[in-house]
């Protein structure tokens, strides 16, 4: 998915974490969005040509086993490689349906970014503007992935998002990286860096949660 607005960074390949335990909560229930899927790849790799959609999945499904260890229900909105329906109309009414699920207390949409200008770099959150708790969500999960991966501390963004408008809770699109940034692209790959980015979107979530 490509958004503007990028600010440039440098993160170094990372090793998975040690795990850190997490706060068990009294009956949260998370939103976990993997953006895209089947004929709507989003994004591609610039050199390897990995398609969004796969590495949404894998991220995604990170984040799910992520909070599920911390006692968190979550609702995927996709669980396989195909879309939600068979066209770009019925996958977002029936990924929108899911997103406006009663009672949860919280969405995030997992996605990968894209820029003309291949040196930027480095994760966004985006919420929907004007949303005070999405905000909230959105600082917490920025500055939990900036501190897992040594990053200058970014802000969350303001923005228009589907994945944002139609969750009736707080919400926010996490780009987890840039598939256009050569060193990126590899990383996003890479499993264990796949891992300490669900886990810093874990801990995000879990942070908002408590506060």
């Amino acid at each position: 998915m490509l958004l503007l607005g990028a600010l440039l960074g440098c993160a170094q390949p990372a090793q998975a974490p040690e795990r850190a335990p997490l706060p068990t909560p009294e009956g949260w229930y998370v939103i976990v969005d993997a953006g895209h899927g089947g004929f709507d790849a989003g994004a591609s790799g610039a050199d390897t040509g990995v398609k969004e959609s796969e590495l949404n999945l894998k991220v995604a499904r990170l984040v799910q086993r992520e909070l599920e260890e911390a006692g968190v229900r979550v609702l995927m909105t996709r669980t396989e490689a195909g879309a939600l329906g068979d066209s770009k109309r019925e996958d977002m009414a029936r990924r929108g349906a899911l997103l406006q699920t009663e009672g949860a207390d919280a969405a995030v949409s997992i996605h990968m970014n894209k820029f003309s200008d291949r040196r930027v770099r480095g994760p966004m959150a985006y919420y929907q503007a004007g949303a005070e708790a999405g905000e909230a969500l959105a600082g917490c999960v920025i500055r939990s992935l900036t501190e897992a991966l040594s990053l200058q501390p970014r802000l969350p963004n303001p923005g228009n998002n589907f994945v944002t408008r139609v969750p009736a809770c707080p919400a926010v699109l996490v780009e987890c990286g840039f598939l256009s940034n050569p060193e990126e692209e590899k990383l996003l790959q890479d499993e264990a860096y796949q891992r300490a980015i669900a886990m810093a979107i874990a801990q995000g979530v879990m942070a908002f949660l408590e506060g």
